[in-house]
């Protein structure tokens, strides 16, 4: 099956790279292969290449160039964040405060926080996926060292109220880290760090048409973390290794291309996905995770009544249409979503939910197309 004949709808788990971003990318690779670290002129062409695409970032996100670190990815940011300030010869009697539905990634790091012997609090949600700012604020104390909060979630697409609950951590202890992983909400949302208020950021240049393997860490300058990585004193001596220059210049060529064309694009997502969903409501017995309440311009988590999302997963690729069940960092374990687990869905149905993501590559009537394919294969497989 040729690429251009397949309706992806699985832009959650990546995108495809711009053109844009491919032609920085390569562009970088010709010009600016050179160790960014060297002496000569070809490392000083990568180096102000990478500097240049640092300042370009940093003003998209309303941040300060030395405020952006860029890492391998959003997990690594994740990791690097929530994992350091345990580090430091913390006080046993330090915490973590998250919720129940984050990336695996915060997920995973609060648990080895957890192994270490410190408190780890998980705030849960009620059944739309929202996090409770009550319980979040309250489980915030002189101890905790670092609250984290996802912007919006990767499988549902609800946006949290984190600008309320942030405001009212602060209130509780001013000092506390508070963390973001805002790598699914920077698909369809302008973002300014500083406005919004959180100290610390993960960013993926995959989610936005940008490189794999590239990602950034924002950090207030108000916080210092240790490296990560050592044994070199590249990314303002916070990570040793050779920076990866051609992804940062296909980032930065990708966020360009997206913030020119943010408003534009949300319109599409937020239409494609509207007749999508309209056009399956008509015929099918289906609920729509957060259909009413705010959520990102691009997912929709839908549960099929009576069918199993694996089979009709299946089903639907074979019909040239690619969407997932949830988290792509998750879905080789085929574990029961943890996501939907915290939101209290039964077992019996959270293996009836399907999540279609649509994207920057998104064409007039692809949802159209997607709904009639899913109607067809519903009907097929019924």
């Amino acid at each position: 099956m040729k690429g251009l004949e397949y309706l992806y709808l699985d832009h959650a788990a990546t995108t495809p790279m711009r053109e844009t971003a491919f032609e920085a990318f390569k562009d970088a690779e010709e010009v600016a292969f050179a160790n960014s670290s060297g002496g000569h002129e070809l490392s000083r062409r990568a180096k102000n290449l990478l500097e240049e695409s640092r300042d370009f970032i940093a003003g998209i996100f309303g941040a300060a160039p030395k405020e952006i670190t860029f890492t391998s990815g959003g997990t690594e940011a994740d990791n690097w964040i929530i994992k350091s300030p345990f580090l430091n010869n913390a006080p046993i009697s330090s915490e973590l405060v998250t919720t129940q539905i984050e990336h695996e990634a915060v997920l995973g790091s609060a648990e080895w926080i957890k192994e270490k012997g410190f408190e780890v609090k998980f705030i849960g949600v009620n059944g739309d996926g929202v996090v409770d700012v009550n319980e979040f604020v309250e489980s915030c104390n002189k101890e905790t060292l670092v609250a984290s909060l996802m912007y919006a979630n990767n499988e549902t697409g609800v946006i949290q109220p984190i600008s309320e609950i942030l405001k009212k951590v602060k209130d509780v202890n001013p000092e506390i880290l508070f963390h973001s992983d805002v790598v699914q909400a920077v698909a369809s949302e302008k973002l300014d760090f500083h406005k919004l208020g959180i100290d610390s950021a993960a960013i993926s240049g995959h989610k936005i048409g940008g490189p794999k393997g590239i990602g950034v860490m924002f950090l207030s300058s108000k916080y210092k973390l240790p490296n990560y990585f050592h044994g070199g004193k590249q990314e303002l001596e916070r990570r040793a290794g050779t920076v990866n220059v051609s992804g940062v210049a296909g980032l930065a060529a990708a966020l360009k291309e997206q913030q020119e064309t943010l408003s534009e694009e949300k319109m599409l997502l937020e239409r494609e996905r509207k007749i999508f969903e309209d056009t399956l409501k008509e015929k099918l017995q289906i609920k729509i995770v957060g259909e009413n309440i705010n959520r990102l311009s691009h997912i929709s988590n839908i549960q099929f009544k009576d069918i199993n999302s694996e089979t009709l997963m299946v089903a639907l690729d074979l019909k040239g249409l690619g969407v997932s069940r949830g988290s792509a960092c998750a879905s080789g374990a085929q574990k029961p979503s943890h996501v939907l687990k915290a939101m209290n869905v039964h077992d019996d149905d959270i293996n009836s939910h399907l999540r279609f993501s649509f994207g920057w590559s998104t064409n007039d009537g692809d949802g159209l197309n997607a709904a009639n394919i899913v109607l067809s294969t519903v009907e097929s497989i019924s």
